[in-house]
């Protein structure tokens, strides 16, 4: 089933951690996958192509209380048998029985879904029942788990996170990244930021093709 795209906006408040404005703000895209079921999918913000992506961390993803209500999707080879599902991309597949439109993974830039998707979970994540389930762990972290593979751009993809359709109102992404102004340098850099859906008369607007302009802060 082909998905519906809704909205991409970035309403959003930011306060980088250095004087760096490499770092402008995360932002995140709405997509109806049909059926009662829609898609989040999470970005963070560069104005510097050249920079080059580390990890999210002390994240807060959420579309209901975190704990009993909302959570999230999952259509991997970790749920093929009835399991809780893997947030790792790399168990995501689009093979038969399986469709990745529908699984709910974080990502550290990649591309691609799959066994060469590098993504790692740090040790916040993974004390939640190793990585798996429908709720991501307060301060949960991920990381770029190859530093060969040097990750970089002005847009990098940071998760697909799949809900139920009247679970979308409820959604907020928290979090902070580290990054390196490019390749060659060994100085890390942080920022932090947070992403909600709009208001509900704002987000039926931008479905009938409207636009709301990205509003962001730095420091």
């Amino acid at each position: 089933m082909k998905p519906k795209a809704l909205v991409a906006v970035g309403v959003t408040a930011c306060i980088a951690a250095t004087a760096s404005a490499d770092f402008v703000d995360f932002s995140g895209e709405v997509s109806d996958l049909g059926g009662g079921i829609s898609a989040i999918d999470m970005y963070a913000n560069f104005s510097d192509p050249g920079n080059v992506f580390l990890n999210i961390y002390n994240s807060t993803v959420v579309n209901g209380d975190g704990i009993t209500s909302g959570g999230f999707y999952h259509d991997d080879f970790a749920s093929l048998s009835g399991g809780e599902g893997s947030w790792l991309p790399s168990q995501s597949a689009d093979v038969a029985g399986l469709n990745s439109q529908y699984d709910s993974y974080v990502n550290a830039g990649y591309g691609d879904i799959g066994a060469a998707n590098s993504t790692a979970l740090d040790p916040n994540f993974l004390d939640n029942g190793n990585g798996l389930g429908a709720y991501l762990p307060a301060t949960a972290g991920w990381y770029n788990g190859n530093p060969d593979n040097v990750i970089s751009g002005e847009k990098i993809h940071l998760g697909h996170f799949v809900m139920a359709t009247s679970d979308v109102a409820n959604f907020s992404f928290t979090a902070s990244t580290g990054w390196k102004s490019n390749s060659g340098t060994t100085e890390v850099q942080f920022g932090s930021g947070s992403w909600t859906v709009p208001a509900p008369g704002a987000l039926a607007l931008l479905g009938l093709g409207g636009l709301v302009g990205r509003r962001r802060r730095t420091n």
